[in-house]
């Protein structure tokens, strides 16, 4: 399961723009070329978010053409938007 890989990287990304503020839901794009299966993610997401900001966060995964691998954005608890600017690139060493 390469996705509790690939949930390291989003995972680094989701810590550093919540800045401390627990997260209740992360939207990730992902070219199909990583062949992400969304149910996985969302496992692999709970596995590695346990006892993190980002842990019990919905994740949604929106598959694009191609090799992309972006964070498109956090929702925060108490926040009526989601949080930071959007479009943050995953970390490479987590692909």
């Amino acid at each position: 399961m390469h996705e509790v890989g690939l949930c390291e990287g989003i995972l680094q990304a989701v810590e550093n723009r919540a800045r401390g503020r627990r997260v209740t839901a992360v939207t990730v794009r992902v070219g199909e070329r990583h062949a992400v299966v969304e149910p996985a993610l969302a496992q692999g997401f709970e596995l590695v978010a346990a006892g993190t900001v980002a842990e019990g966060a919905a994740v949604e995964l929106i598959t694009v053409p191609g090799d992309e691998f972006t964070l498109v954005s956090i929702k925060v608890a108490g926040a009526d938007r989601a949080a930071g600017p959007g479009g943050d690139r995953v970390p490479r060493d987590s692909r």
